[in-house]
């Protein structure tokens, strides 16, 4: 951002040999204004950040002789410099140029031509030479806002408007991201570049990125006219040549359908529609969303003549706000449920190994044990007949003793 010259800074070294009483015409005014602007450009200062670094780094590897800072403020102090830190030769002649470049635009600034217009000129000149770096552009375009604002915006204000402010939005962010670099790089050089100057330059970024959009939305917009003129005239010229006639009106230009191709009819007679009207269809669609229902505008719309023949002829009038899955989320889904399906087939089969198993274990013992089971009832009965076995045995065991004794005589 240059010094644009109210007219109060007047360099005072000029004012005591008389220098300041030569004026200066409007073209030497307006090519310091330009060279200031540029010098203050985001890609000036980055490219100067990186002179400086680049000598400080040879500096010390070539073991170069860092003066002495008060040397360096006693023999300086004449140009406003004030070095806080030693520094090598080539860092030092780097902002002493630079020093004396700023005081000889700004003399020839303070100089020039004072008034309205020449202040007009100047404000021009420095937004022109704003726009010729390539990352003020570039920044005027950070996509921060929304394109349903946008939308939104659009339909209550037109696309003129809406271009407007969100360019002028998004230029003020972007000129708010790179000016403190600007601002950083100038007082590292000691430039006179305050923060009213990074106010400046921020409010040229808003400007640049309102022009910016509104002159790249009309050339779009006259682009798209142009193609349709020539789509028209050879729909013209062949009905002319097959003897076609209708009573229908030529269609008519809709330079929605470069945003908008589903809709764009709706949205250009949205944008002709009364303006009340689009405010009550905004608040009923957010109240509808908010409420979780089915977006219903249609008592409203019917109500404009602009918008009755839309709706009337819309195949559904009806919006639905049940959020439709992607493909991404049925393939999740379908991924779930095959794992869980996978899961269970193989806790089942773990399951069937471990009974067969047991099975098999069971199996190997009857087999050792070699006892062949049928049921219930004839275990039973084995038992009972083991039972009576072992109650016969201790009866003969008492006969034996019996008879033992009869003969022993007892």
């Amino acid at each position: 951002m240059s010094q644009l010259g109210f007219g109060l800074n007047i360099n005072e070294t000029a004012r005591e040999t008389g220098y300041d009483q030569f004026s200066q015409g409007l073209g030497d005014t307006l090519k310091a204004v330009a060279a200031d602007n540029w010098n203050f450009n985001p890609i000036s200062s980055i490219l100067l950040y990186q002179d400086i670094l680049q000598e400080r780094r040879n500096a010390v590897k070539q073991d170069d002789i860092f003066i002495d800072r008060q040397e360096l403020n006693t023999k300086y102090k004449n140009l406003g410099l004030f070095f806080e830190q030693d520094e090598p030769q080539s860092v030092v002649d780097i902002i002493v140029q630079e020093k004396k470049d700023e005081r000889r635009r700004q003399s020839i600034i303070d100089r020039g031509s004072k008034g309205a217009l020449p202040f007009a000129a100047k404000f021009l000149t420095g937004l022109g030479v704003s726009i010729l770096d390539p990352i003020n552009i570039g920044v005027s375009f950070i996509p921060v806002f929304g394109q349903a604002r946008f939308a939104a915006l659009a339909a209550r204000q037109g696309f003129t408007k809406a271009r407007a402010v969100r360019g002028t939005v998004e230029g003020a962010v972007g000129a708010s991201l790179v000016e403190p670099i600007v601002y950083g790089v100038a007082q590292s050089v000691q430039a006179d570049y305050d923060l009213m100057d990074s106010f400046l330059n921020v409010t040229f970024g808003t400007l640049i990125g309102g022009g910016l959009h509104v002159g790249a939305g009309k050339l779009r917009d006259m682009n798209t006219a142009r193609k349709f003129r020539i789509r028209q005239e050879k729909i013209k010229k062949g009905r002319e040549m097959l003897d076609i006639k209708t009573d229908e009106p030529d269609p008519e230009l809709n330079l929605y359908k470069e945003y908008y191709p589903e809709n764009s009819k709706i949205m250009m007679q949205l944008e002709k529609s009364d303006p009340e009207t689009r405010r009550l269809i905004l608040a009923k669609s957010v109240g509808d969303l908010l409420s979780e229902k089915p977006v219903d505008v249609t008592p409203i719309a019917q109500k404009d003549a602009a918008l009755k023949n839309v709706v009337e002829n819309s195949p559904d009038a009806e919006v639905s706000v049940k959020p439709k899955e992607s493909n991404l989320e049925n393939i999740e889904l379908n991924t779930t449920k095959r794992n869980q399906k996978n899961v269970k087939n193989e806790t089942r089969d773990a399951e069937i190994d471990d009974l067969q198993s047991q099975l098999d274990a069971l199996k190997a013992k009857q087999q050792d044990s070699k006892i062949k089971f049928k049921d219930d009832t004839e275990l039973k009965s084995t038992t009972d007949e083991l039972d009576e076995l072992n109650t016969r045995s201790n009866d003969l065991d008492e006969i034996v003793k019996d008879a033992i004794n009869c003969v022993n005589g007892r």
